[in-house]
C-alpha cells in the first residue's frame, strides 16, 4: 500500500506485517517492541543551517528564488538543443 511507512512506522512493525503478508498470521515469530512516545517536539529548536538553488531563470540562490517568485516572473525557456537529441 502507498501508506506502507505510515501505517508501520517502525522496522519491527514493518517486518510484523510482511511476515503476516508473506506467511499468513504467525506474528509471534516477531517480538513486537513497545512503542515509545518521541515526547513533545515544541519546544525544539530548529534552525536552517545552508541552503541552495540552481533552477531556469537564472535563478542561483534562494534571493533569486524569492525575486522570481515574488515578481511572478517566468523562468520558462526553450528546449536545449545541445543534447543530442533529435528535435524533429
Amino acid at each position: 500500500p502507498a501508506t506502507l511507512v505510515f501505517d508501520y512506522p517502525s522496522p519491527v512493525a514493518l517486518a510484523a506485517f510482511l511476515v503476516a503478508e508473506l506467511l499468513g498470521d504467525e506474528t509471534d515469530a516477531i517480538g513486537t517492541a513497545p512503542v515509545q512516545s518521541a515526547g513533545s517536539l515544541d519546544d525544539e529548536p530548529i534552525a536552517i543551517v545552508g541552503m541552495s538553488c540552481r533552477y531556469p531563470g537564472g535563478v542561483e540562490s534562494p534571493e533569486d528564488l524569492w525575486r522570481l517568485v515574488s515578481e511572478a516572473g517566468d523562468a520558462i525557456s526553450g528546449f536545449p538543443t545541445g543534447r543530442g537529441w533529435d528535435l524533429d
